[in-house]
């Protein structure tokens, strides 16, 4: 266990000894809290110790394994304390440390770090929380340290389900630019060749077609006045084609051709490519 003190502030200790944690605890103190940082392969008594020098605590561990193990060493009550779990894991997961937080009579919050640790302290980076409002209040100024603080209500389960959702973005985003990669690769292109124009395109059209999209999805209407599944499904093919023509993996626009033909042969052919979310919602 160790402390490091800069100058007067809300006293955090940070529990976890990785990457993540470390990080966050940095930040903390760069920005002049007092901040300890308890391991939890440090010994069996520390954290009754660790747990006297601040009234919020920051849970960043590698697992729920890991973090069931960090609780069940907590004998005393937690009695005032705020608890904020940047854990990473499942909605069911973080509503089961929300009982047991509560159980030793601390206010719990979950949290998601939807970022690298080297982007911890950009006023950019995106973290959200869900769980008791009263601790996001309490350190939302505190939790600016780290990057922009969204609280999405009052369910501990919530800020784990945007975690894994949108980690689910990025890789489909980033596994569609690895392919498009490696097409273009074949031909000669270089990666940073082509990626200009790919971040001018993005930005320019699809931004404006994924928040036209939004709009879609909730109210479950897909107009297909400017494009549709019927108009999309052949250039998927020629996708497909290209990539077993130069001895690519066709995985990805073979799936992108299945969930189409999928849309087409549940009546949806004159529908916007938005209305594959009614496939995807229907569990085969």
């Amino acid at each position: 266990m160790r402390a490091t003190n800069k100058q007067a502030a809300e006293p955090v200790l940070v529990i976890g000894n990785n990457p993540r944690s470390s990080a966050l605890a940095t930040a903390l103190t760069r920005a002049g809290h007092t901040v300890t940082v308890w391991a939890p392969a440090d010994p069996p008594d520390a954290p009754a110790a660790a747990l006297a020098t601040a009234r919020v605590v920051v849970l960043c561990v590698g697992d729920y394994d890991e973090l069931w193990r960090v609780l069940d060493q907590v004998e005393q009550p937690m009695t005032g304390h705020e608890i904020v779990n940047l854990t990473s894991g499942t909605s069911a997961q973080a509503r089961q440390a929300a009982a047991r937080v509560s159980a030793l009579g601390g206010q719990y919050l979950d949290g998601a770090l939807m970022a690298h640790p080297e982007h911890v302290g950009d006023e950019h980076t995106v973290l959200v929380y869900s769980g008791a409002e009263r601790v996001f209040q309490n350190n939302e100024s505190l939790f600016g340290h780290w990057g922009s603080a969204t609280y999405l209500g009052p369910d501990a389960g919530t800020a784990s389900l945007y975690d894994v959702a949108m980690l689910n973005f990025a890789w489909a985003t980033l596994i569609g630019y690895l392919h498009t990669a490696t097409l273009l690769g074949a031909a000669g292109v270089q990666a940073r060749t082509f990626t200009p124009l790919l971040t001018r395109w993005l930005k320019a059209t699809v931004v404006d077609v994924i928040e036209d999209y939004a709009a879609q999805i909730d109210d479950r209407k897909y107009p297909g006045e400017e494009e549709w599944l019927e108009l999309d499904a052949p250039l998927m093919d020629h996708l497909v084609r290209a990539s077993e023509e130069h001895g690519l993996d066709a995985a990805l626009p073979e799936l992108i051709a299945s969930l189409t033909a999928k849309g087409i042969d549940a009546g949806r052919g004159r529908e916007s490519f938005a209305s594959l979310v009614e496939v995807i919602r229907t569990r085969r």
